[in-house]
């Protein structure tokens, strides 16, 4: 298994990503930085000593999301004999010694279908000798097979990045291949920017274009595969992005109209099954 690395990063905080850069990059070949901070921000600076051979950063001067990136770094690795492709976000942080421990195990269980690859996202499944089959697993901490993942079509550009994870394992099982879990390695994971309300709940406080990518690409999805999506993940659409949503937004959040505005075009263009470039 040769095996690279993409890290894509978004105004990040230098010394967080580089503490996380350190737990795994002495285990692969080679580390691509994809930034996705627009050109006209401040240019960062990572210091990698040691590695600067191994590490080169890529950048198109925007923001160009997930999908995009990977699809570049996929193409990247076919192109340059790579086999696997692990995708980090730049604040996953694997615990010391956990990344070795993992590509190790991946690397015994390669073949038998086995495309996707995935960890333990603070541990939330319960730990068993062998890999387990999941419907799907989050980007970050994932290995991929490259040379399926660009006989599938590679990642959907067009979600840009809410749901692009789901879409690439269901698509990846449909076609008789399997994304399955290393429970046995823990993954510091942060999801989202969490922040208490005076009501008592929690909120994310996702700007419009994430409010309606989220409601959107999950409505695209449910649409595309009705039999692969959990029913959690149903009631999650319902509840979460959409019932709840609107409810923080009126109670909690500020840019009530445009963020409501997203979500009921959100819900409607998810319907219709067109998602658009709207709140960009």
């Amino acid at each position: 298994m040769k095996l690279a690395a993409i890290v894509i990063i978004y105004y990040p905080d230098i010394k967080d990503l580089q503490k996380n850069i350190f737990r795994y990059i002495d285990d692969i070949d080679k580390l691509l930085i994809w930034d996705n901070s627009p050109s006209d921000s401040q240019t960062y600076r990572i210091a990698l000593d040691g590695y600067e051979d191994k590490v080169e950063v890529l950048t198109t001067g925007k923001n160009e999301f997930i999908a995009y990136p990977l699809n570049q770094a996929v193409k990247w690795c076919m192109e340059n004999n790579f086999t696997h492709l692990l995708s980090m976000d730049q604040d996953s942080l694997f615990d010391v010694g956990e990344f070795k421990l993992y590509k190790n195990r991946v690397h015994k269980n390669l073949g038998n279908k086995n495309v996707i690859f995935g960890v333990n996202p603070n541990n939330k499944f319960r730990k068993q000798n062998d890999f387990l089959p999941v419907n799907w697993f989050i980007t970050s901490g994932s290995i991929y097979d490259v040379n399926i993942i660009n006989k599938l079509g590679g990642f959907r550009e067009d979600y840009k990045i809410d749901c692009v994870d789901n879409e690439i394992c269901y698509r990846t099982n449909l076609n008789g291949y399997r994304t399955v879990v290393d429970t046995k390695c823990h993954l510091n994971q942060i999801f989202g920017n969490h922040k208490k309300t005076i009501f008592g709940f929690t909120t994310l406080g996702y700007s419009p274009f994430r409010t309606y990518s989220i409601l959107c690409n999950h409505i695209l999805l449910w649409k595309q595969y009705p039999q692969q999506i959990e029913k959690e993940l149903k009631k999650e659409i319902v509840k979460e992005y959409f019932i709840y949503r609107f409810v923080k937004i009126l109670l909690s959040e500020n840019r009530k109209i445009d963020k409501s505005m997203a979500l009921f075009y959100g819900f409607v263009d998810g319907i219709r099954g067109v998602r658009k470039n709207r709140f960009c």
